[in-house]
């Protein structure tokens, strides 16, 4: 039985960075009726209080708030990892990965949207998209960035790590390394700063807190959790979507629209919709049966972040992870929501490796005051050769600090296929990690940079050392220390930050590899957008949040049909 819902205006498909954020925009017009289906469940429920805590993120793989998307097995990377896979974390709840991220807040580099914009994405250049940012942004704290760059009136709250001893390290250890103390989301990203968060008073600031709860009341916002939309209606003889089917309590139900169908579930998410519909390649499509709608290369263009997990030991103590799991520093959070569980991160560095590119960093570190133990290398339980290696160090050496290095700018591309056309198979996600040597060459200079640190005068005072130690199967004739070697430990040890893009990517009209116009209309299909981070047709320098945050606040424009913002030109 298939149970017909009413007519709706619009209807976006998930509840994420950017689905949230379109679902308050557009309702706030009382003509416009609003849909909004997400797969997952609501945020408020009982047992939701995980969600809250910023530090407990890595618990929160593997459970219900989780997609558990497996990743097919890696021909160039993660050779320690159980079965050459990590599993792809995605958020699966209201607030989408807003709430099982680590709250980091960045924006991007401005070459990387010039960059669109050159690429033919009209309307998106840099001075176009500073607007849309800062309309979301409420930042708490102004005293250490550039304040003409931010907003204190937006729904989105962004705060700062706090201004403790360790920061004060970090801030001196990259000048001293030729990096000054920066607002990287401001004038000038390279450098070393603050970690800017999606926290609130201790406590996590997801889209579904800023963008869908206050809209709640609103009696054209209509919100429907546990619905997996499976398929796009589309009428073919006007190549018109004009509806979604979905699984809702044991059946299928249709729901149909008056203007537009947005598929907003994520990279993952939103091409395995497109292809389930029969948009996508058309080989690959008639491989599973799948009647063709429209032949578009839905799924290519997959990339993401890489990271790799760098420990140093210290004379001096700033955190443990002892400190982190005591009683102590719970009801410490409990009660006051500070301490030790009220952030994630405490500090973010940029890194130019390359001369030629000033100020475009190609290396990211998250920086954390404590050295991570068992506990947490095993968080998703499949990570077991990796944890193998890094605990018979961390066991002992339980003082110091971290860097996780991040390939902020991957040139390794992947692909994204239907494993069936079966609407509860898990999609082939294949990634390609490190199948591009620049992205191997672009990380060992970002290792080289790092064992810098102990050398530093500021390293020195602390008795900072590498903890890292000779991989077996790297060392060849006793060798070690060469790029050849790091080259090896790399394709063992780097692994997936969880920020997928790039799958529906968007380009201009006569870009054949594009699967979204600059409008994010899907190409030959009247009625049907996607707005998301698959959009991307390169990834941004850091973090993804607020880049998918962003395209949802330009989409709701467009949409809408509103004259968008003067571009900060100045700026």
């Amino acid at each position: 039985m298939i149970i017909v819902l009413n007519h709706f205006t619009l209807s976006p498909v998930g509840s994420g960075s950017a689905g949230a954020v379109l679902a308050n925009r557009l309702s706030a017009d009382p003509n416009t009726k609003v849909l909004v289906l997400e797969a997952g469940g609501d945020d408020q429920q009982s047992d939701g209080h995980m969600l809250k805590v910023p530090m407990a993120w890595p618990m929160l793989v593997g459970t219900q708030y989780d997609w558990k998307y497996p990743m097919k097995r890696q021909k160039h990377a993660t050779r320690s990892i159980v079965n050459q896979a990590f599993p792809m974390a995605t958020g699966k709840v209201l607030g989408g990965s807003s709430q099982t991220n680590a709250n980091v807040y960045v924006r991007g580099n401005r070459k990387d949207y010039n960059g669109w914009a050159q690429g033919g994405c009209e309307g998106w250049s840099y001075a176009e998209v500073l607007p849309y940012f800062m309309r979301s942004e409420h930042k708490t704290d102004t005293s250490h960035v550039d304040k003409e760059y931010h907003n204190t009136t937006g729904s989105l709250m962004v705060s700062e790590s706090q201004d403790d001893e360790f920061i004060k390290f970090v801030l001196r250890l990259g000048k001293e390394m030729g990096l000054p103390e920066t607002d990287y989301n401001g004038k000038s990203q390279e450098g070393f700063s603050r970690v800017q968060s999606t926290i609130n008073n201790g406590e996590r600031f997801s889209t579904a807190a800023a963008f869908l709860w206050p809209a709640i009341t609103r009696p054209n916002l209509h919100v429907l959790t546990h619905a997996l939309v499976t398929k796009v209606r589309v009428i073919l003889r006007k190549h018109k979507a004009v509806g979604v089917e979905f699984h809702h309590n044991g059946e299928l139900k249709e729901v149909y629209v008056k203007k537009e169908v947005i598929l907003s579930a994520g990279a993952i998410g939103s091409p395995k919709i497109l292809l389930l519909s029969g948009i996508g390649p058309k080989d690959h499509l008639k491989t599973h049966g799948i009647n063709l709608v429209k032949d578009l290369p839905v799924g290519n263009n997959l990339h993401d972040h890489m990271s790799l997990y760098v420990p140093f030991r210290s004379k001096k103590v700033f955190n443990t992870m002892d400190k982190v799991k005591s009683v102590l520093t719970l009801l410490q959070y409990i009660t006051m929501k500070t301490g030790k569980l009220s952030e994630c991160l405490q500090g973010i560095g940029f890194l130019s490796t390359k001369t030629s590119e000033p100020d475009y960093p190609d290396v990211q570190f998250h920086i954390s005051n404590f050295v991570v133990d068992e506990v947490a290398l095993n968080f998703t339980n499949e990570v077991t050769n990796f944890a193998e290696y890094f605990n018979q160090m961390t066991q002992k050496d339980k003082v110091g600090f971290t860097f996780w290095a991040v390939l902020a700018r991957p040139k390794s591309r992947g692909t994204l296929r239907l494993n069936s056309s079966d609407v509860m198979d898990y999609p082939i996600i294949d990634p390609n990690y490190l199948s591009n040597k620049l992205d191997v060459e672009t990380y060992i200079r970002g290792i080289r940079f790092l064992q810098k640190i102990p050398k530093t005068e500021a390293g020195k005072e602390i008795g900072a050392e590498l903890i890292l130690r000779p991989l077996p199967m790297c060392t060849k004739d006793n060798t070690y220390d060469t790029d050849d070697y790091w080259e090896c430990f790399l394709r063992h040890f780097a692994y997936t930050v969880y920020h997928p893009v790039g799958t529906c990517k968007m380009g201009s009209k006569t870009d054949t590899t594009a699967v979204v116009d600059p409008q994010l209309r899907v190409k030959g299909i009247e009625g049907l957008r996607v707005v998301d981070a698959s959009i991307i047709p390169n990834i941004t320098t850091g973090n993804t949040h607020a880049p998918t945050v962003m395209i949802g606040e330009k989409a709701a424009d467009m949409i809408l049909g509103l004259k968008p913002p003067t571009p900060l030109v100045h700026l």
